[in-house]
């Protein structure tokens, strides 16, 4: 039962999960045991508790999605940022006249341009 089923309210932050994982399981293994597993789970993109949980419970473990790098994540966030503050000076300039005519459409075209490069760059390493 989530939070907002039993009636409370959400004061912010990141939202309950459904199932939590609180319960710590721990198990020996040798070193080389253990290098065997770290890769194994890493060549699927997984860690190690998540790999040794699948392979306990299904048999295998399966690849986690791909997920992108954080080169890219970071990118694509400093884009939408940039995209953010031209938004708002655009907007602000539209209240003061400040802008001619031709340089407001110029910065409302680049809001636009710049979530498109955004989108271009996760589609393409999807």
């Amino acid at each position: 039962m989530t939070q907002y089923e039993k009636g409370g309210r959400n004061k912010g932050g990141r939202p309950l999960k459904e199932v939590r994982r609180n319960i710590i399981l721990t198990f020996k293994c040798s070193a080389s045991e253990k290098t065997i597993i770290a890769q194994k789970a890493k060549a699927l993109n997984l860690h190690i508790s998540a790999y040794i949980r699948q392979t306990s419970i299904h048999g295998k473990a399966n690849p986690q999605v791909k997920v992108l790098p954080a080169e890219v994540l970071a990118l694509s966030g400093t884009l939408n940022h940039i995209a953010a503050n031209i938004n708002q000076v655009a907007k602000k300039c539209n209240k003061d006249d400040s802008l001619s005519i031709e340089e407001r459409l110029n910065l409302r075209s680049l809001v636009p341009m710049l979530k498109g490069i955004a989108l271009s760059i996760k589609d393409y390493l999807r």
